[in-house]
């Protein structure tokens, strides 16, 4: 009696899903694989190609069972060099070789040796494989990739090209073209072919991601947002697209959902630069402490290249809260690394003369000057006079209703500031606006004089400024332009007081990005400022109805030169124009006293 070498089951497949997964509709299986395959009710892939194994055992010449055959050995190729098991990938491929040698041999081959890096045999393959089959897109296609990888741009647009050009609809060679041109700044370019990409699939999220990306480098971030959105209705959870639309979302201005946005892209994939981009805006907003225990972490996970700027913005955030013993420990840190020692001792300058401690500035700045405080040790020598023309600048109602409002933790209540001020019979409507619990942007930077005020009170104070500019700013406007508004007149303030008092075009090269980051509106404006600026007689007739206007007047405020009896003798149409136009006037004065 003849020896049984199997016993195989043939398995009735539905049509359907046989066509979908690509099986015969009687699938042979060994006998011993079919109780397996029951219990689990599943078709591993090993017990297919096992079954079609013993089938062309017991019948060579089945050509119908052997191109299932060799199409599940490339199947179980593609799985092993995924696996990034090479061996075991190798040898499906050889088994699909020996049984029947096209294109596809070549095809994966070259797959195969690019995973290895061998780009040279694999270059040779992949041609082969469009050789032999001229009509083959994904052969053009990964030639693309090939030459992508190795930043022969042309040639990889040229085999996209044939790929899409041989495939109508292929949505990959569309992205992989866009990439390209995203890879070389061309974002006008990448556009078309990546709405190309979602015209042919409304689903394909990698084409809305990239697109966002591509309007936000092109600093349309209206339209970012919106890609952004539609995104996320189809797949909200790609860590990616959070993160890119909270860019979108901080160049509008809206700073509270840009937090929101970082915050699900962290829970997603809690990265150190996600994480640092979240620190930086809970700074924005004056959660010092949130910022602080996220950059902390930030660090923890930090690769080497993020590390030392995560390391120097624990420092700023500590001279901020003034809290000595963190500052010292990152200080010593950085104050190791050459390529951030000037920056680490910048912010020790700021933090020692914050405590008051006027000699041991001295002493720094006579050991290592540092070109950011070149004027600063002439100030420190009449530093009573001018903390006392500060205060002298102040008015006293508003100074006395920030100080009467400070609570036992040193932050100002702004419900109880809200109150002191109407006692004091202050009926802006900026009063009621610090009790609002909405965080609407405003408008118009009405109380723009509880931001100057709460300035001067600080005197000398740089973690003090920061602190109750960015409370009163938030206060006040919310969320918005009235954010950016805030933190340019801060760092006015602090130019002219702590600073070298730089010309109008040096301040704006020096705090463009940061405002940027806060408001594109305000750097779109920044980089035409000429076309804004404004006579004194024409601010005196100019009426504040947003804060670009606000900004238009702050930019020519900051080039003229008046006097405070002028400002005060003449009547300004808008009580906003008068008071910034007094604030800036009056820091100017000061700051031109310094270099007399």
């Amino acid at each position: 009696m003849k020896e049984v070498k199997y016993a195989i089951v043939y398995l009735n497949i539905d049509p359907n899903y046989a066509k979908l997964n690509n099986l015969p509709v009687k699938l042979p299986i060994l006998a011993e694989d079919f109780q397996k395959a029951r219990k689990t009710n599943k078709i591993p892939l090993d017990v297919i190609i096992r079954g079609l194994e013993a089938q062309i055992d017991i019948d060579k010449n089945n050509r119908y069972y052997l191109s299932y055959l060799i199409y599940y050995y490339y199947e179980a190729f593609k799985k092993s060099l995924n696996d990034t098991d090479f061996e075991k990938a190798k040898e499906f491929l050889d088994k699909a070789g020996k049984i029947y040698p096209d294109y596809r041999l070549h095809f994966y081959t070259g797959l195969y040796y690019k995973k290895l890096g061998n780009l040279e045999l694999a270059e040779l393959h992949l041609k082969q494989s469009i050789k032999e089959k001229p009509n083959f897109a994904y052969g053009y296609y990964e030639l693309g990739n090939l030459m992508y990888e190795r930043n022969i741009y042309d040639e990889a647009i040229e085999y996209y090209s044939k790929s899409v050009e041989l495939e109508k609809d292929f949505t990959l060679g569309f992205l992989k073209m866009a990439d390209v041109y995203m890879e070389n700044g061309r974002f006008e370019e990448a556009i078309p072919l990546l709405q190309k990409c979602i015209e042919i699939d409304k689903k394909f999220v990698p084409a809305y991601e990239r697109l966002g990306v591509a309007l936000n480098m092109l600093q349309h971030y209206k339209d970012a947002h919106k890609v952004h959105q539609k995104a996320l209705e189809i797949d909200s959870d790609r860590y990616e697209i959070y993160y890119n639309d909270a860019h979108s979302l901080a160049r509008l201005g809206n700073h509270n959902e840009a937090i929101k946005a970082l915050e699900k892209a962290a829970s997603l994939n809690e990265t150190d630069y996600i994480l640092h981009e979240l620190a930086l805006e809970y700074k924005n907003m004056g959660r010092y402490l949130q910022a602080i225990e996220t950059e902390e972490k930030a660090l923890k996970s930090a690769s080497e290249e993020n590390k030392d700027l995560i390391v120097l913005t624990l420092l700023k955030l500590y001279v901020i809260i003034e809290d000595e013993e963190q500052v010292e420990k990152y200080f010593e840190i950085l104050n190791l690394n050459s390529d951030f020692h000037e920056a680490a001792v910048n912010f020790k300058v700021l933090f020692e003369l914050s405590q008051g401690r006027v000699e041991r500035v001295k002493e720094i700045l006579l050991k290592e000057p540092i070109s950011n405080f070149s004027l600063l040790l002439d100030k420190l020598d009449r530093l009573d006079l001018y903390v006392s023309k500060l205060e002298e600048f102040a008015d006293k109602n508003i100074s006395d209703s920030i100080f009467e409002s400070i609570d036992e933790l040193g932050n100002i209540d702004p419900f109880s500031l809200s109150e002191r001020l109407a006692t004091k019979g202050i009926k802006r409507p900026f009063v009621s606006w610090l009790k609002e619990n909405s965080m609407e942007p405003k408008l118009y930077p009405d109380g723009v004089e509880l931001l100057t005020n709460s300035l001067l009170l600080s005197g000398f104070n740089y973690g003090l400024s920061e602190r109750v500019a960015t409370a009163i700013s938030q206060f006040l406007w919310k969320d918005g332009d009235g954010l950016a508004f805030g933190r340019l007149l801060l760092r006015f303030y602090q130019d002219r007081i702590l600073g070298e008092s730089l010309s109008l075009e040096p301040f704006i090269q020096e705090n463009v990005e940061e405002i940027k980051d806060m408001s594109f509106t305000f750097a779109q404006i920044f980089a035409n400022f000429e076309e804004h600026l404004m006579d004194f007689d024409s601010i005196v007739e100019f009426k504040i109805n947003n804060f670009k206007d606000a900004l238009k007047v702050f930019l020519s405020m900051f080039r003229i030169q008046s006097t405070a009896e002028e400002i005060t003798s003449v009547n300004f149409k808008d009580h906003n124009t008068k008071i910034l136009s007094l604030f800036i006037n009056n820091i100017n004065s000061i700051s031109n006293s310094f270099l007399q």
